[in-house]
């Protein structure tokens, strides 16, 4: 038998004995007669089905002074919160905490499953690393809470912090989710006084008695979509009770509400709770998630399983400030 006879024998034992990862593998011949094993790429793995979203808040929201992200790992209980006591806990504020009481804290184990962040539109996901933590204490009087947050270190380039449209998230699973890409909203409409709302939206609005010049109403939305046009609107309408010629002093009614749309029809369906659209997340079969966020709460719904309550991720207490300006409106004021 000769050598090249011999190898690709070798390489015919090896494709039928190696179990399960022989179907990425194939030999091809060579010049002399002999064959090598060739490894093919492994598939896309797509979105997780059962992903552990993170949600990330920029520091200079919870007041470190510099741009950046912050993401999720955990809400601290006043049992083990040494970093806020006393009068300290009726404030708002932001501590270090040492990497080795992290973990008693509430921080993920990266090693077992680490974080992948999705940053820029359409780009893969990238790993972040922790490299320091943070205790951030946020809210009212009412609802005022410390969380466990932790600062990254990204493989990959992500936005800063501005528009709710470019915040990244964050999830952790084990694997590397390859093929799974974050969209960001990439239609929008905005309707003049004399517009109609159009009939796919208009038939989710509530009536609403608003007569010229005494009430104008505004409308516009924007949304999230795929090559298919399946996807998600953010919808907000607003009604303008004129009263002499400033703005501010007009009385308004506002209604804001998350529609999806499926590839199969036209028609839109509510999601509720809704929250405001950023982003979806899309594989190999199409949409997967949709993605939203109000008053410190993250949704997620997977398109999959509509039916079902969207995964929801508490990871901030709203502020004075989050409170006075959670009023969706398009009001002309400019205060």
């Amino acid at each position: 038998m000769t050598n090249g006879v011999k190898r690709a024998g070798l390489a015919l034992v090896l494709a039928l004995t190696v179990g399960p990862g022989a179907a990425w593998a194939q030999t091809d011949d060579v010049d002399d007669g002999s064959a090598v094993v060739v490894d093919l790429p492994e598939p896309d793995r797509g979105c997780p089905a059962k992903p552990e979203f993170l949600p990330m808040t920029p520091m200079g929201q919870v007041g470190i002074d510099r741009l950046g992200w912050l993401v999720h790992q955990a809400i601290i209980p006043p049992s083990k919160d040494k970093f806020f006591q006393a009068g300290a806990r009726s404030r708002s504020g932001v501590k270090p905490v040492p990497m080795e009481q992290a973990k008693k804290l509430g921080a993920l184990d990266t090693t077992k499953a680490p974080i992948w962040v999705f940053g820029k539109e359409k780009s893969k996901a990238c790993k972040g690393t922790p490299i320091a933590y943070w205790a951030v204490r946020m809210g009212t009087d009412e609802d005022r809470q410390t969380y466990l947050m932790a600062e990254l270190a990204m493989e990959c380039e992500v936005l800063p912090p501005g528009r709710l449209a470019g915040t990244p998230i964050a999830l952790r699973q084990k694997e590397e989710p390859t093929g799974c890409v974050l969209r960001r909203p990439n239609r929008s409409v905005i309707g003049k006084e004399s517009d109609g709302i159009p009939p796919d939206y208009a038939e989710h609005v509530p009536p609403q008695d608003c007569a010229a010049p005494e009430c104008a109403r505004l409308w516009e939305y924007f949304g999230v979509t795929g090559d298919e046009g399946e996807g998600a609107f953010d919808l907000t309408v607003s009604y303008l009770h004129r009263n002499g010629s400033n703005p501010c002093n007009w009385a308004t009614d506002d209604l804001s509400m998350l529609l999806l749309r499926t590839p199969e029809g036209t028609a839109l369906t509510p999601l509720k709770p809704g929250g405001q659209l950023f982003g979806g997340l899309w594989d190999f079969s199409g949409l997967r998630y949709i993605l939203s966020r109000e008053m410190g709460v993250l949704y997620a719904y997977d398109y999959q399983k509509l039916k079902a309550a969207p995964k929801a991720v508490r990871y901030g207490s709203p502020t004075e400030e989050d409170l006075i300006h959670a009023k969706r409106t398009l009001s002309p004021c400019k205060k």
